[in-house]
């Protein structure tokens, strides 16, 4: 099962940058001077720069360490170490790793950037205009668990292994060659 909910929002005029999208941790990066203050009305909702992205830390001692991620998007895919602009940017909640109570966190970070002018919200390859489709995802996901008898959030939950991309299983094209063996004697 699918633990992740992610969800997209494409700005469909103005792309932030770095500097733009750096405002949701309450100050302007020194380096990358914002354009606009648009992105600073999501500082109050606590995200911090963690490397290139930006996440929500958990205060508490139980569930995962970020409770949200927010990573910025070119061409449908995050992007690292990138200035920008930004066609979207994702949120990214693990409904598992998280006590089901957390799932207002999210809620408030989808109503205000959908408050956003010129947001389009996509989830799960459907465009969406509010968060019902979200929390019946979350929902079913910690229902899913709880049959399973391990509660989202526990110290359980963090021991769950996630599923991985299957890397390619074949043989691996490692040629033959003596001169390897040359060298490594």
């Amino acid at each position: 099962m699918e633990n992740d909910i992610l969800i997209d929002f494409r700005f469909a005029k103005e792309k932030p940058r770095f500097g733009e999208l750096f405002l949701i941790t309450g100050e302007e990066h020194p380096k990358f001077p914002p354009r606009n203050k648009l992105f600073a009305q999501l500082a109050p909702l606590g995200f911090e720069q963690l490397d290139d992205f930006f996440g929500i830390l958990n205060s508490e001692d139980t569930g995962d360490d970020v409770l949200v991620w927010l990573f910025p998007m070119l061409n449908g895919e995050e992007v690292f170490h990138n200035s920008g602009p930004f066609d979207a940017i994702r949120l990214s909640y693990s409904a598992l790793r998280n006590a089901p109570v957390n799932i207002s966190l999210l809620q408030d970070c989808f109503n205000t950037i959908k408050g956003m002018p010129d947001v389009e919200i996509t989830f799960e390859g459907s465009n969406i205009s509010d968060f019902t489709p979200v929390q019946q995802k979350a929902d079913e996901i910690v229902a899913y668990w709880r049959e399973n008898n391990i509660e989202p959030g526990s110290e359980q939950s963090l021991l769950v292994e996630e599923e991985e991309d299957d890397w390619d299983d074949g043989e691996e094209d490692w040629e033959d060659n003596d001169e390897w063996e040359e060298k490594s004697n």
